[in-house]
């Protein structure tokens, strides 16, 4: 089975590399008058089956990763390599992608010019997007190969989760989002296991929520090159398309916010292992946090 997945990976990678190389060759044949945007946005859009392709491949390799493993010194793993590995790889995209997609919309309206070509911001966002599509289709491998779900709330289980969450909230903010759902604080504080109530109620979902939008919204701006879209369908996709980016860097200080505090959550995405939990710091005691990895891709210790 590791070899074939390995086969499917090295052929991924062959299809990906022909398939862009066929798409550079035709955008620079000459064969149309097009400007280096122009050839740049149908190079991207011929390139995606491959680049979605070649992720789920991938993962189909991070899920052979993926298992609970306990060192001699007591640490455990808190993430498969190929969580790790997705990790970074979406932060490589986000780090391309976001500052390109965002100036290409407030350069214009704020009329300021840089030094620098536009069609190389393009360029850019267009890199840096086909890594996040990448990623996004190595964790969705990744994720029905495993059928990790540790950080959904169990069916049945929103009531305990909203209440536990009401207690990892600053006391400022507890009364207030507990008269708001109705829950009643004098029940004791449930015990919040592997994840935080946080990480499972607040930060899964959003990133969940936010990664789909601004995958799908992409996927249509990209492909009105190739087939006909509604003005009405892409002036929606374009709008949601920067509500998602605008979203994503809120999101993103956020998680920040959230980890560097614990900072041995910062240890565990980079070598896989944690030896204790994580101090209590903001939302609760005893939280052992999340990483973006984990949140886009699910958690596996």
């Amino acid at each position: 089975m590791r070899i074939v997945t390995w086969l499917l990976v090295i052929a991924g990678l062959v299809l990906v590399g022909v398939g862009v190389a066929a798409a550079i060759g035709q955008a620079s044949s000459g064969a149309q008058p097009w400007g280096n945007e122009l050839s740049d946005n149908f190079t991207f859009v011929k390139a995606l089956p491959f680049v979605l392709g070649f992720g789920v491949a991938v993962g189909l390799l991070m899920a052979r990763t993926y298992g609970a493993k306990v060192r001699s010194d007591g640490a455990v793993r808190r993430w498969s390599p190929g969580t790790v590995f997705g990790h970074w790889v979406l932060t490589l995209g986000f780090v391309l992608a976001l500052p390109t997609g965002m100036w290409q919309y407030l350069g214009g309206i704020l009329d300021v010019n840089l030094p620098i070509p536009l069609y190389l911001f393009y360029r850019v966002h267009y890199i840096g997007a086909s890594i996040v599509l990448f990623a996004v289709a190595a964790f969705v491998s990744y994720l029905s190969m495993t059928g990790d779900r540790s950080l959904l709330v169990p069916r049945g289980e929103w009531g305990r989760h909203l209440l536990g969450l009401a207690y990892e909230l600053p006391p400022s903010l507890r009364g207030r989002y507990a008269k708001l759902l109705r829950i009643d604080l004098r029940q004791p504080r449930p015990p919040a296991g592997k994840f935080t109530f946080y990480e499972k109620v607040v930060e899964f979902p959003s990133w969940s929520i936010v990664l789909a939008l601004i995958t799908i919204t992409g996927l249509i701006k990209a492909g009105r090159y190739v087939v006909p879209v509604p003005g009405f369908v892409l002036w929606l996709a374009s709008t949601l398309h920067v509500a998602a980016m605008v979203i994503i860097v809120i999101k993103l200080l956020d998680h920040l916010r959230y980890t560097f505090p614990r900072w041995s959550l910062m240890g565990a995405i980079t070598t896989t292992w944690m030896k204790e939990r994580a101090p209590a710091v903001g939302h609760g005691a005893g939280e052992r946090g999340s990483s973006a990895a984990g949140i886009a891709g699910g958690g596996d210790t």
